[in-house]
């Protein structure tokens, strides 16, 4: 039979309370003599094998340590650069003895069991959360950050300097001498804060400079017709994310065109395989595991006003203070982005290779993926 606190209590002769205080950890200022019954009480609960219930701890403390990581889409976790954001937050939330789960929003009421259930006590969102949701975490009082969304003004954000990111691009491609580029993004990229952001920077950067800016919502496909054959031939591009950039690279080595001496190429998000293309991608990266440390401390900063204001603690003003608080735009963190300048840019050519017929062996076009 597993060992219990009280089972240790009567082991080290005092209180079952004292045992549950000292192995929640609960010793900062103790004296010498008490500090030494603290170290006693943790060596017979090792001797008995005693083992935590987690259950317990978390109905004594009020909390469960869970984090919903809200998701209707697993390609915005799994995917691109996500991944990444995913490992700091996991990482921080262990630092501080919390961990992650997983609550897919497209399974009919499942999350309800688990975020309105008390199964977690905060949550973290990539995207756009559907009404219901929100509006029942909302009225629940759940703690909840969006990480790289700005869909709901009123959560707690951290958010990518997208704007800035691709206006360090834009003027890159100026300084090199291109005047005919823009931003291309694939058709199969839903609408989304970060596309808004990286537009308004190219664009800005364009028009400081007296510039016409160009902006492609396509296919690889119609990319090709739009902007590398015709009268319409840019010199430069730069892709949403790496992952646009990867097919426009490939696509023109199906039409035998070399990047940069056929076209310049800017990525967007750094992924581990740029620096290894041919040619290595110029890029905009940022510290995508930064974004997911930010969250998980904005989160437990939330969490522990949350705790603190539960019903039975007197909050200032009663609920009125809520109230007014909940409708204050939420807090928002940026994380900074760097321009990589690899092999990827050049100065234009004066008389750049054009694609006028098919691919050897009639492809045209590289696949159609989602970003």
């Amino acid at each position: 039979m597993a060992a219990t606190i009280y089972d240790i209590a009567r082991e080290a002769g005092v209180s079952s309370s004292t045992v549950a205080r000292v192995l929640r950890g609960n010793t900062r200022g103790l004296r010498r003599d008490s500090a030494e019954r603290a170290e006693k009480i943790r060596r017979i609960a090792s001797d008995l094998g005693y083992l935590p219930n987690a259950r317990a701890r978390a109905f004594s403390e009020q909390r469960t340590k869970g984090v919903g990581l809200l998701y209707d889409n697993d390609a915005w976790i799994f995917e691109g650069v996500n991944d990444r954001v995913v490992q700091g937050l996991v990482r921080e939330l262990r630092r501080d003895d919390h961990h992650a789960m997983l609550i897919p929003l497209g399974d009919g009421d499942a999350w309800r069991d688990l975020v309105l259930g008390g199964q977690v006590d905060g949550c973290v969102a990539f995207q756009r959360l559907p009404d219901e949701v929100r509006d029942s975490i909302r009225q629940a009082g759940i703690p909840c950050v969006m990480l790289m969304d700005d869909s709901d003004p009123l959560l707690p954000q951290v958010l990518v300097d997208d704007f800035g990111g691709a206006y360090a691009a834009a003027r890159h491609l100026i300084g090199l001498g291109h005047r005919d580029f823009g931003l291309f993004v694939h058709e199969e990229v839903k609408p989304h804060c970060s596309i808004r952001e990286r537009r308004r920077g190219v664009e800005a950067a364009m028009r400081d400079a007296g510039l016409e800016p160009g902006f492609w919502h396509c296919s690889i496909a119609t990319l090709v017709d739009s902007v590398l054959r015709g009268d319409n031939r840019q010199t430069a591009l730069i892709c949403y994310s790496d992952l646009e950039s990867t097919l426009l690279v490939h696509t023109l080595w199906q039409f035998g065109l070399r990047v940069p001496e056929a076209l310049s190429i800017v990525g967007f998000n750094e992924k581990f395989s740029t620096e290894f293309m041919t040619p290595p991608l110029t890029t905009v990266g940022f510290d995508a595991e930064r974004i997911g440390r930010l969250g998980a401390q904005l989160l437990m900063e939330k969490q522990l006003k949350h705790t603190k204001e539960k019903p039975g603690r007197t909050a200032p003003n009663d609920g009125e203070a809520s109230e007014d608080a909940s409708e204050r735009p939420a807090e928002i963190h940026r994380v900074s982005t760097e321009l990589i300048v690899r092999a990827s840019t050049a100065a234009p050519k004066s008389n750049p290779a054009r694609i006028d017929e098919p691919a050897a062996g009639g492809a045209t076009h590289a696949p159609d993926t989602s970003s």
